[in-house]
């Protein structure tokens, strides 16, 4: 069974799935500011052509619009044929499960909702206080009775975080976390950071806090693609998130705030994907887009939610992999990492 905002659901009333998304999340507590004449300014088509290298270079894309642009972003994904969204955002920056149920509602879309600590950059002091203990029973509240007092039930745990080098209060997320996925049987995701390995360790010392290496996945491997990184995480028994679909960022020194490098290009992530396919890794990946950002979205002038389903299985197909392996990695995976074990 799959735990969604509305219940619980079945494997077989799922058709895609995308398994790491935000919906309402804020980011912009942590964008440091550039003087490049527009941070200030809205989200618009004169200043598409700047977000399409630096997301950052205007404050507003890191906020995502509310229902009334969201309902019509998540019925073209549904259209295209997924069906059940992982809305990973954290209370730390933006979850909202009544506007989450609302949403599903609304769009018939199925909608898991998060829980745990996301970074230290946004994570309240209150929080850090607390102890390992404390966390934990936070988690397994929002997973078994509901979140931020509601009964709305929260279906995976994470994104949980882990910054560039990980910081003693984030161990404790993560070994909180580690100890409510080994009690609940909940898939758990760790955010990695983009530019390290050191999602690598953050992934270790969940492993040994009791986490099931099968039930946890190590997100945004595919913004340098180190194959040494990738197949250590690989080798762990855990999934690799490939859910960076729609974001080739290249931020030169100029520009760079809160992204510190460039990412790889969809048809990069694709042939990467045929390779480990073809190592015999398949039933580990996972692929999402991820969208965290204004401008990743239809109305904005970017690809939306249906980008996988659109864009990405062509590329996929071009690239060699099988009606198979595109059901694989698109909905078998996902259901069997977000099913409770």
């Amino acid at each position: 069974m799959l735990q969604t905002v509305l219940g619980e659901i079945e494997a077989k009333d799922v058709q895609m799935v995308l398994p790491h998304e935000h919906l309402y999340s804020d980011l912009r507590s942590a964008v440091a500011p550039l003087d490049n004449g527009i941070f200030y300014d809205k989200v618009a088509l004169e200043n598409l052509g700047e977000l399409l290298r630096n997301p950052y270079a205007v404050l507003d894309n890191a906020l995502l619009p509310g229902l009334d642009v969201q309902e019509k972003e998540l019925l073209k994904m549904k259209n295209a044929g997924c069906n059940l969204l992982a809305d990973v955002t954290t209370a730390d920056f933006g979850r909202d499960p009544l506007l989450l149920k609302e949403t599903s509602q609304k769009t018939g879309v199925h909608i898991i909702a998060g829980c745990g600590s996301y970074i230290d950059a946004y994570v309240s002091g209150k929080i850090k206080e607390q102890s390992v203990e404390e966390m934990k029973k936070t988690i397994i509240n929002d997973l078994t009775v509901g979140m931020d007092g509601t009964d709305i039930k929260a279906g995976v745990i994470g994104e949980i975080g882990s910054s560039m080098t990980t910081s003693e209060t984030e161990y404790k997320y993560l070994q909180a976390a580690a100890e409510a996925q080994a009690e609940t049987g909940f898939g758990m995701h760790i955010h990695a950071c983009l530019w390290n390995d050191e999602g690598l360790r953050a992934l270790k010392y969940a492993i040994s806090k009791g986490a099931n290496p099968e039930k946890l996945c190590i997100d945004h491997a595919d913004v340098r693609l180190n194959e040494d990184y990738i197949l250590g995480v690989l080798n762990e028994g855990s999934y690799i998130e490939f859910d960076d679909y729609g974001k080739e960022f290249y931020v030169d020194r100029r520009n760079r705030n809160l992204l510190l490098n460039s990412f790889a290009t969809d048809i990069e992530r694709s042939r990467f994907i045929k390779k480990l396919i073809e190592r015999g890794f398949g039933k580990q990946i996972l692929v999402s887009t991820d969208v965290c950002l204004k401008s990743m979205l239809h109305t904005y002038g970017g690809w939306g939610y249906d980008h996988i389903f659109v864009n990405t299985i062509p590329m996929l197909e071009d690239v060699g992999l099988s009606a198979e392996d595109i059901n694989m990695i698109t909905r078998e995976n996902p259901i069997r990492f977000l099913e409770r074990s």
